[in-house]
């Protein structure tokens, strides 16, 4: 899964532009052939001329797709610091962390990042699956009951709060699921 994000303009004038489309451009090239070692030299020399979020974002998706999942994580964590109204840089590192093993360090971004945006269904979703993954069903019920207590009632959250405390939640769940 690589996703370019070279569509935004940059306002840090046209040689900086101009490096950061020209290493995408070419870094297209490889990743459309497979060839993401090459990929990845082009994002870490553009990157030393220019410090831009989207050469940040693909270099990480670059090494994400050789299997280089702990140092993605960083990439998108360092990118963070430069760029923190990107949130997306937060998300990716849980997933990275998360595709490498690191569930107790995703889960705990995933709580900084609902930290920053406590209506974030799509992060407090993909906690809630981590924690029941590591059979942390109190967290995971915890999670849900903000959900619902958020205004998400819908059947997601409902089938969630049911498996793990059916007692409780059989008639709305019954009234919801049909």
């Amino acid at each position: 899964m690589v996703v370019c994000l070279c569509s935004c303009k940059s306002t840090a004038g046209t040689d900086h532009d101009q490096i950061v489309k020209s290493a995408i451009d070419l870094a297209q090239t490889y990743v459309s052939s497979q060839d993401y070692d090459k990929a990845i030299a082009v994002y870490e020399k553009a990157l030393d001329q220019a410090d831009d979020f989207r050469l940040s974002y693909n270099y990480a998706l670059a090494l994400s797709e050789t299997g280089q999942y702990r140092q993605a994580a960083e990439v998108c964590a360092n990118a963070f610091t430069h760029y923190p109204h990107i949130i997306a840089f937060k998300k990716a590192q849980a997933i990275y962390l998360a595709m490498d093993g690191n569930l107790a360090d995703s889960n705990q971004i995933y709580l900084e990042i609902l930290a920053l945006d406590p209506y974030d269904k799509e992060a407090r979703l993909a906690l809630i699956a981590q924690y029941e993954s590591q059979s942390e069903t109190e967290n995971a019920y915890e999670q849900a009951l903000i959900l619902w207590n958020q205004g998400y009632q819908e059947k997601t959250t409902i089938e969630i709060l049911y498996e793990i405390e059916p007692q409780l939640w059989s008639n709305i769940y019954h009234q919801i699921v049909k």
